[in-house]
């Protein structure tokens, strides 16, 4: 049996963690001779994935809404070579529109965490819609990142950053219900009893962290959660283990604000916890009411006074663009950036992605998602602002701390000057 895992071309380049787990819970898993193959166009051109997937028994796409549309591309090209091949999509934009998606290149859709459906299906599972079930990390092996090329990007990161990092994943499910998120189109809606947090045993996750660190020769490291501090105690677990352990790596994660306290900040620092994200999305408590963050602006200041008494960077996320958001509440957000003094900077304008509760069937079904993403779409607009507006606004956010920008919204600034200089050589080139 052949399988290989494709991740189509996206702009900005991560490991795959998700088809890493699949790869290594089906070799483990599945009875009989298994060969795994992955590709990624980011390095690997069309032709390239195209030569090497040809005589696979099953193709799997990993795909997010903007890399949908080079998926189906793909896929089409080798069924036109072989039509025998079984092809499969799963990830977020399949999980959150599997029924509705109409395209005969894609033989079965993976709704859902992939590892258990993909085991299913080379056993000769062929329900249209699979539905995956939820797998304890007990059950889970290390993801196979022999197999997704984890140096590459590896390689890619010291090259444009200088730092040798690759990420881990501690946790499944979101403890939150943010409403511009589609988080929850994989692991499922969070739930005490029928979905509650799964977490690794910090034992087990220092175990793969020291064992990568060394094979790949790590100098930081992050998680891929999208809440590492699902518990101020889990948190506080894992830096005893890692200082216990001298592991000395530094490393970064995602923190939700209502979640945080004081104690994990001394913690964080002694495990050489070197930078916190944290999604503030808003100045206005009217606003992350809306978007049902479950926090609130005094909680936010609060963590990032924490984390500047124990010399930890702080990167803080706004969004632009909530339905109800005004021009006194985008003031609101600027005044909150200056009071909190984030070392790195980051504003996007909302992107409602299938899955997530603002995406609408009926209205954005023809939307071309590979042509736009949360730093720059030319859609999305609300009863305050137009899309122009909006744009206005988030360059002048930019421009202000511009000192401190987050590196997406840098590489989109680039992207569209360079645009605006094409379009402006255009021009005069055809008025000459």
């Amino acid at each position: 049996m052949k399988l290989t895992l494709i991740e189509p071309k996206y702009f900005n380049i991560w490991e795959s963690i998700g088809l890493a787990y699949i790869s290594s819970y089906c070799k483990k898993n599945y009875e009989g001779p298994l060969e795994v193959e992955y590709f990624q166009g980011y390095f690997d051109s069309d032709k390239e994935i195209i030569e090497g997937a040809r005589d696979s028994d099953v193709v799997g796409f990993s795909c997010t809404s903007p890399t949908f549309k080079h998926g189906v591309q793909l896929a089409r090209a080798l069924k036109e070579i072989n039509p025998n091949i079984h092809i499969v999509f799963g990830g977020f934009h399949v999980s959150a529109l599997a029924e509705t998606i109409d395209e005969e290149a894609i033989d079965q859709f993976v709704a859902g965490e992939g590892e258990s459906a993909f085991l299913q299906i080379l056993n000769g599972n062929r329900e249209r819609i699979l539905c995956g079930d939820a797998v304890e990390f007990d059950s889970l092996p290390w993801p196979d990142r022999e197999v997704i090329k984890n140096r590459r990007t590896i390689d890619l990161c010291e090259k444009m950053a200088g730092v040798r990092i690759t990420s881990f994943q501690a946790n499944r499910v979101c403890p939150f219900r943010c409403r511009f998120c589609a988080e929850k189109t994989v692991t499922g809606t969070f739930n005490r009893k029928t979905n509650p947090v799964r977490s690794r045993d910090v034992s087990d996750l220092l175990d793969e962290i020291e064992a990568v660190s060394k094979e790949y020769d790590l100098n930081y490291f992050k998680f891929v959660d999208a809440t590492f501090d699902t518990s101020p105690e889990y948190v506080i677990a894992f830096c005893k283990e890692k200082i216990r352990r001298k592991v000395t790596t530094r490393w970064e994660c995602m923190i939700h604000a209502s979640i945080a306290n004081r104690e994990m900040f001394k913690w964080l620092k002694e495990a050489q916890c070197n930078q916190i994200n944290v999604g503030c999305e808003s100045g206005s408590p009217k606003i992350l009411r809306e978007i049902q963050k479950g926090t609130t602006v005094e909680k936010i200041e609060s963590v990032f006074k924490w984390a500047r008494e124990h010399g930890i960077e702080r990167r803080a996320f706004f969004l632009l663009g909530m339905p109800g958001e005004t021009k006194e509440d985008i003031e609101m957000t600027e005044q909150l950036v200056e009071r909190i003094e984030p070392e790195v900077f980051g504003v996007t304008i909302l992107c409602p992605y299938p899955g997530s509760d603002l995406y609408d069937s009926e209205s954005m079904q023809d939307i071309e998602w590979e042509q736009t993403d949360e730093y720059s779409n030319d859609f999305w607009s609300t009863d305050h602002f137009t899309n122009s507006e909006l744009k206005e606004w988030q360059k002048y956010l930019t421009d202000k701390f511009k000192d401190r920008l987050s590196w997406h919204n840098r590489i989109t600034i680039e992207q569209n000057a360079d645009m605006d200089s094409a379009s402006k050589a255009s021009t005069e080139s055809n008025s000459e």
